[in-house]
């Protein structure tokens, strides 16, 4: 708990956060149409139009509101600027988190000294990630990407809210809010309900005495959570309108409300959190009717034409990307596949399928290799030194032990002496 003497400069401090953030942000945003699904998020944000699968609705109806504020000529400015203004305040929440992680560890700001540690921990850690590479580029671009980060992060920071709060009258708020705030996120990114086992273990550690049993009931609860908002909300739905019709599956939705209002009425406590959380859960989940709404209306930029269930749930589904399965081919026994091009002689031709058997052997030591010299380090270490240490133009096929060189990502390790981006980053 932070002291009442602490408070205001905490609020204060968050606020100076979000300035500085959103300031670098704005500063360096993309003026115009920038490159990749950016110009088709501004195109389809402008006129309600329906983008690539599975369509980011939220997004949209954000974008709309945001082409029509009077603040440039440019419509690629006006739906730019949705991005760092997210981001900053991704970045403004991160502070708080971070406060609230040092309290919990150290206890209430009694010193000048406990202050110092927190907010002074929670600057830097927050303007550190505000600066890396990857949320940098996220904040100056019209994407989905920074909004799905400020999601998270205000996710995060209620349920830790809560945590302090849930000894108090109402604290279940907070789990509404939460629920809400994911329901809103599926019309973004999918990414965000990676925040429900967050969720479910704050809940868990703060009302309970660990045991194997609870922690496994917990666990198992969180996972049927998942399945409740991923198969059967977000991906079921459209399949259950398909199957029984729209009709009936408003009915179930009216059910489900009318469950919640049971609840309510006759203070079943659990009962009424958990149909509460899934009506905000499918009111949240509702702005996807835009893509189908919309995708009726034949606007100029349609894709995959979703305007009937069964289109839509090929849309929700991204059956057009195909499927790739989880382990490689030669655990599924697929025979090699070839393609001939023309009408090659067979007499005149210039391979030999002689050693066709060697090609389908593999070396174990070979693939261990390409692992570490190429997924470790090449990709992974590279973009993790991207973060905190910087990049340039990749041109160097070359790695170095740290997996990176000033030549081909810009990184110099002899800056002011110590590489103190890359410290401060690991700190």
């Amino acid at each position: 708990m932070i002291h009442t003497n602490y408070n205001r400069l905490n609020q204060i401090l968050a606020g100076v956060i979000f300035l500085i953030s959103f300031i670098v942000y704005f500063d360096t945003m993309a003026p115009t149409v920038s490159y990749w699904d950016c110009g088709e998020f501004i195109a389809v944000s402008h006129t309600l139009g329906v983008p690539h699968p599975p369509g980011s609705p939220f997004f949209l109806l954000l974008g709309r509101v945001a082409s029509m504020v009077p603040i440039s000529d440019d419509i690629a400015f006006r739906v730019n600027i949705l991005s760092p203004l997210s981001s900053a305040f991704a970045v403004m929440f991160l502070y708080l988190i971070i406060v609230q992680i040092v309290l919990h560890w150290r206890g209430k700001l009694e010193s000048v000294h406990d202050a110092l540690v927190a907010f002074g921990g929670a600057i830097v850690g927050s303007l550190v990630f505000a600066f890396t590479d990857s949320h940098w580029f996220n904040a100056v671009e019209a994407e989905v990407y920074a909004f799905s980060t400020f999601f998270t992060a205000i996710v995060v920071w209620l349920i830790l809210h809560w945590s302090e709060k849930a000894d108090e009258r109402g604290h279940e708020r907070y789990i509404l809010i939460i629920a809400y705030m994911i329901g809103l996120a599926t019309g973004l990114h999918l990414l965000n309900l990676l925040t429900l086992p967050f969720v479910a273990l704050i809940i868990y550690f703060r009302k309970y005495k660990f045991e194997w049993k609870s922690f496994g009931i917990t666990v198992g609860t969180t996972g049927v959570i998942f399945f409740i908002i991923h198969n059967v909300i977000i991906k079921g739905l459209p399949k259950i309108a398909a199957s029984i019709g729209i009709g009936a599956t408003a009915g179930l939705i009216l059910a489900v409300f009318g469950g919640m209002v049971w609840a309510i009425a006759n203070q079943k406590k659990l009962a009424s959190i958990a149909l509460t959380s899934m009506v905000l859960v499918l009111i949240g989940y509702s702005t996807y009717a835009l893509i189908f709404i919309r995708s009726n209306q034949n606007p100029n930029i349609d894709e995959n034409d979703p305007e009937t269930v069964e289109a839509f749930i090929s849309y929700l589904e991204r059956e057009q990307y195909g499927d790739v399965g989880v382990f490689p081919r030669r655990f599924k026994g697929i025979p090699p596949i070839h393609e001939a091009v023309g009408y090659p002689d067979p007499e005149t031709r210039k391979f030999s399928s002689a050693q066709e058997s060697k090609y389908k052997k593999f070396q174990k030591g070979k693939q261990w290799d390409y692992f570490w010299d190429y997924q470790i380090r090449k990709m992974y270490n590279r973009y993790f030194l991207w973060q905190f240490a910087g990049r340039g133009p990749s041109a160097d096929p070359y790695v170095t032990a740290m997996g990176a060189n000033s030549r081909e990502d810009g990184i110099d390790w002899t800056q002011f002496g110590l590489p103190l981006a890359f410290i401060l980053g690991i700190l």
